[in-house]
């Protein structure tokens, strides 16, 4: 049951992160970032709270391949929110962006090492 929510809430957040219509702002049309989603997330697997989020896969020359993500990042923070503690329909939100607007990432390499990223969202 626990990998069946993973997996079920890592196609719901994916999507959000591949095709996503999001809050008017700069530009009326959804946004992309050109990255895929793990989660490891315990609880009801509609909605179940965050433990980790790692990047599975960036396409390229998206806003997330020009912002440096790669594969196995784990992602820290959205836009000052910690991932850890989070009910996963709390954080799609701030991922859905319409083209032009920013997303703010802390990520933790797979060495160890954190970093920040600044994303913009591509038109669709």
């Amino acid at each position: 049951m626990k990998a069946f929510a993973r997996s079920l809430a890592g196609v719901l957040l994916s999507a959000a992160m591949l095709a996503s219509p999001g809050i008017a702002a700069a530009d009326d049309r959804p946004g992309t970032f050109g990255f895929s989603l793990t989660i490891d997330g315990e609880g009801f697997f509609l909605d179940p709270t965050l433990k980790s989020v790692t990047v599975n896969a960036v396409v390229g020359s998206s806003p997330a391949a020009a912002a440096g993500l790669v594969a196995r990042d784990r992602i820290v923070w959205v836009d000052g929110r910690p991932i850890a503690g989070t009910k996963a329909s709390e954080l799609k939100p701030y991922l859905k962006r319409n083209a032009g607007e920013t997303v703010h990432l802390r990520l933790k390499r797979p060495n160890g090492d954190e970093s920040e990223a600044t994303l913009v969202a591509a038109p669709k």
